[in-house]
């Protein structure tokens, strides 16, 4: 039986009846604005194509084409630029956005789709997705990581060479030179990962 790849599996998810059940109170009403249910935004968010098509539509002033969606998402699944994409490659992406991505988000009411026109639009329930599209708390865990190795080895350091309080006995001098090294080492790998 020859494997499913992440997004049949995830297509396989989204068709299923229970998930569509979940979805039939995707929205609430509160304080006169539709309010997503924790199962809509979930669903919404799972999928790695419909965060794509959120951040696009977020940087697009909040609309777009149905066709300029699918050349970005697959552009970026291929790791290639949009003039370099395959019409194959452009056709399986936009196939799986026409018939499944985009009208469940349209059901959800996150976007509004205009199937016939191809047209899509951010809706205003929509921006509640937005704090969950950018991975700012790992990036600011890496920062503080990277504050805190910095700090402790300078300290060590300074402690190395004598600088009151931080002045240590001659026995220890090894040690804070292994643990500088190791925090120093600590500290890059921690900014790499947060520049990524």
């Amino acid at each position: 039986m020859p494997q499913q790849t992440n997004n049949e599996r995830e297509n396989d998810r989204d068709n299923d009846p229970v998930v569509s059940a979940l979805l039939n109170d995707a929205t609430a009403e509160r304080d006169g604005e539709k309010e997503l249910s924790t199962d809509a935004v979930f669903e919404v968010l799972y999928n790695r194509r419909r965060r794509d098509i959120l951040r696009y539509l977020r940087d697009r002033d909040g609309s777009a084409t149905a066709s300029d969606l699918a050349e970005h998402i697959a552009a970026k699944e291929n790791d290639v630029t949009v003039q370099q994409l395959s019409s194959s490659q452009r056709k399986r992406v936009y196939v799986g956005l026409y018939q499944n991505h985009l009208p469940m988000m349209d059901d959800i009411g996150v976007i509004e789709y205009e199937k016939n026109r191809g047209t899509v639009r951010l809706r205003e329930c929509g921006t509640q997705l937005e704090p969950y599209l950018d991975d700012t708390v790992g990036r600011d865990r890496h920062r503080t990581t990277v504050v805190v190795a910095f700090v402790l080895a300078g300290m060590i350091l300074l402690g190395l060479t004598g600088v009151p309080p931080f002045a240590a006995p001659p026995e220890l001098l090894r040690i804070g030179v292994g643990m500088a090294g190791f925090l120093g080492l600590a500290a890059l790998d921690s900014y790499s990962r947060a520049s990524t």
